[in-house]
């Protein structure tokens, strides 16, 4: 049987599940809703289906994740901008 600490209601403590909507998610990382399916169809947003018509949930864990995977640091210099693409002369414009 396992014991958990007084006060604690029998029940372990874990992080309550959030689900987002898609409309909340885009606010929440401010971006549209299309950016938000393209993530989800790129696989890098993973989502619960809800029914047929309900649409997607997002797990509020899921999208900190998300965000730290985003995250970048920079330091020093910016890379230099790619050389400029030539010309191409037989098409016109």
């Amino acid at each position: 049987m396992t014991s958990f600490p007084p006060g604690s209601g029998d029940q372990p403590q874990s992080p309550a599940l959030q689900l987002l909507s898609v409309n909340e998610t885009a606010v929440l990382l401010g971006c549209s809703r299309a950016n938000i399916y393209g993530l989800v169809e790129a696989g890098q947003l993973p989502v619960i289906a809800i029914g047929r018509s309900r649409g997607y949930r997002i797990d509020r864990r899921d999208i900190e994740a998300f965000i730290e995977r985003r995250k970048t640091c920079r330091v020093g210099k910016r890379p230099a901008p790619p050389a400029p693409r030539p010309r191409l002369k037989h098409i016109k414009l």
